[in-house]
């Protein structure tokens, strides 16, 4: 199986993006996303192993923030996103905003299964996360807010 920290530790000195390792095994990752207009925006994902999620499978999940969620979200236009995704998808989890108070976010999140996982996948998937946050972000929360 993949070392999730060997590989992340590499792929941040290479590209020069800010790593942290987190507790509990968590990782979070400040991905650096080229705009239209040749400017740089950052993008966190969180990354760690979820052990014996199902049937006692170990996943590596990935999760990026698009934007808070609120009635006037259009659901529709982001189910028919949900398809930008390969291996990604789209889904609304409990969260917290940033002055702490409780909300639920729209966020991009993969679960491959770790044992089947190379590097290359995994750098794929990671990357993917990212750029169809990215996306979401740009199109439906109003830019670089989360």
């Amino acid at each position: 199986m993949i070392d999730i920290k060997e590989i992340l530790t590499e792929y941040a000195e290479i590209k020069k993006y800010k790593l942290k390792e987190l507790d509990n095994g968590k990782f979070s990752l400040d991905i650096s996303m080229k705009l239209k207009d040749e400017s740089i925006r950052y993008l966190f994902i969180w990354i760690w192993i979820a052990e014996g999620r199902a049937k006692g499978v170990n996943y590596v999940y990935m999760t990026s923030r698009a934007g808070t969620y609120t009635p006037n979200a259009n659901l529709y236009q982001l189910l028919k996103e949900s398809g930008y995704g390969v291996y990604s998808t789209i889904t609304i989890v409990p969260d917290k905003d940033k002055s702490g108070n409780p909300c639920e976010t729209v966020v991009v999140q993969a679960s491959p299964i770790h044992k089947y996982l190379t590097k290359e996948e995994f750098l794929y998937v990671l990357w993917e996360v990212a750029e169809v946050a990215d996306v979401l972000e740009e199109k439906h929360f109003g830019g670089d807010l989360n």
